[in-house]
């Protein structure tokens, strides 16, 4: 793909030449994707009846599901792929033509649906739609910070209530976790409290950091991060904060009531010899590597916090007779998030749990419908996230699904597969078949009859684990019939559209608030001389 043959023999002119066009090309076939996505959307949501509307599993989460499969797109990603056609299609028909024409990108487009999508007077919308259309093939030289300001420019003129807030002034409470951004082994959090709320959190916080000795060596926003960390697993009966002077004389010395929420699964790991290209797979059921290959612990950790589990797949110290480019692995959650080796090190030495992770030889079928916790533990790390295509959610905050139900289906390892609440009654109420594979590997046949395979997580990270399982077969017992199955699909108190609409609602409805009251300071404050 990015060989030089055909490129090097180019004059810099039709080089560049050549890079425009592909631009263009590349939002042409942007429009292109999201009319098909249109298309979807419109065969399963348009005319969709109010019953049908109501349930969890509606137009609008089958064609989410068929976009997210056929796009290797989370449910989330996918929404927000289905918002922008829909927006296009049905709201902005000059900015789609534009887009279709490749006079601007899809990054571009994506920006204008969402600074309209509170516009909900036709008339204003169609004004807007077509003021932006005579600049917007200007707007990709311009910064994402111009761009915004340039569609909200027109928003303001034709419906100020429709002026897309910045987030954080749009909502009063909230709290954020996570930055795309943040270094591996940290996550950064923020957010807005009621004032009295937040002194009362900061006396509490600095309250527990009072409660170490002098010789602790960290600073006080290191110790209201220790004491909030440890009041999410202790509680409110936390009375002191876990001192880290280093003396085993000290009071406040012990175990760190944080290191032990996690549990640490181990595996055998395997590093490749001088000149091997891949590690050899294990035998079944062997937990060793063979005597001439050097080998390392390998660990899965699982974070639990009340009922709620996040596993952990990290690899722990290197081993000595190992080459000198290997380092201690670190650890990943099954969210993807990275824990540094030395952090791993730290929460076994102030007391995770440690325990091995059952090999696949030693898990046979299990008589009972609800799998055993070894047996649970394994098919979360094999997969680590849900098994529907596209979808990450991680696998502990999952159901763990029985493919072929129980009890025609073994409560085997093959058997098993973790899927997240909606997938999980998409497969259930939609016509979604999955199909395991001794590979770990889940094939999925849609209703449309399109095919899609989703490969467990560990064996990209972590390929020499031996996780070939044979699927059992079928057990001849017959299943209780389902014939009332639609009367049992979960319905929701209102629709999406009736869900969305209120949303949409509540934000302008802030925003015209916001306005009166900077009307009213405006008009209040003296003239500045």
């Amino acid at each position: 793909m990015f060989d030089r043959v055909g490129l090097a023999g180019m004059g810099d002119e039709a080089l560049v030449s050549a890079l425009t066009a592909a631009t263009q090309d590349e939002a042409k076939v942007a429009a292109r994707r999201l009319a098909l996505i249109g298309e979807v959307i419109a065969r399963q949501c348009d005319g969709e009846d109010d019953d049908h509307a109501h349930q969890v599993i509606n137009g609008w989460a089958w064609a989410q599901a068929a976009v997210a499969a056929a796009c290797n797109l989370n449910p989330y990603a996918a929404s927000k792929q289905m918002r922008i056609a829909q927006a296009l299609r049905d709201r902005l028909p000059r900015t789609a033509a534009l887009l279709a024409s490749g006079a601007v990108s899809a990054t571009v487009v994506d920006a204008i649906t969402w600074r309209t999508h509170l516009v909900e007077d036709p008339d204003a919308l169609g004004l807007i739609d077509t003021a932006i259309a005579a600049e917007a093939a200007q707007y990709g030289a311009h910064s994402e910070k111009q761009l915004i300001g340039a569609v909200d420019l027109w928003v303001e003129k034709f419906d100020p209530d429709a002026v897309v807030r910045s987030r954080r002034a749009a909502k009063d409470l909230y709290v954020e976790f996570g930055d795309k951004d943040d270094p591996n082994g940290v996550a950064s959090f923020w957010g807005r409290l009621r004032v009295t709320d937040t002194k009362v959190l900061q006396q509490r916080l600095d309250a527990l950091a009072d409660t170490v000795c002098p010789n602790d060596p960290r600073r006080r926003g290191e110790l209201r991060a220790a004491a909030l960390a440890a009041l999410g697993v202790v509680g409110p009966a936390l009375e002191r904060l876990t001192c880290a002077c280093g003396d085993p004389g000290c009071e406040g010395s012990g175990k760190d009531p944080r290191a032990g929420a996690v549990t640490i699964y181990v595996l055998a790991d395997q590093v490749p010899a001088a000149g091997q290209q891949a590690p050899q797979q294990t035998v079944p059921g062997t937990t060793g590597t063979p005597e001439s290959q050097p080998t390392k612990p390998e660990t899965t950790s699982e974070s639990e916090s009340g009922g709620d589990s996040e596993p952990q797949t990290p690899a722990a110290e290197s081993d000595p007779a190992a080459p000198a480019a290997c380092h201690p692995s670190p650890a990943v959650m099954l969210d993807g998030a990275i824990i540094p080796a030395h952090l791993l090190a730290e929460l076994a030495a102030g007391g995770a749990k440690v325990q091995p992770l059952t090999e696949i030889a030693a898990l046979p079928t299990e008589r009972q419908y609800r799998p055993s916790a070894a047996l649970t533990a394994f098919v979360r790390m094999r997969a680590m996230t849900c098994s529907f295509p596209g979808c990450s959610r991680a696998a502990h905050r999952c159901d763990l699904d029985h493919l072929i139900p129980w009890p025609a289906g073994a409560t085997h390892p093959a058997n098993l597969a973790p899927l997240c609440r909606l997938h999980h009654l998409l497969k259930t109420f939609s016509g979604w078949q999955p199909t395991a594979k001794p590979d770990g590997s889940m094939h999925w046949h849609a209703p449309t009859g399109n095919t899609y395979t989703k490969a467990p997580g560990v064996a990209l990270l972590f390929p020499h684990w031996n996780i070939h399982t044979p699927v059992p077969r079928r057990r001849a017992i017959r299943l209780l019939d389902d014939t009332d199955r639609d009367t049992r699909m979960p319905v929701r108190t209102r629709t999406r559209a009736q869900d969305r609409a209120q949303r949409i609602k509540a934000e302008r409805v802030h925003n015209a608030t916001a306005r009166a009251l900077e009307h009213t300071h405006s008009d209040s404050d003296p003239p500045p001389f």
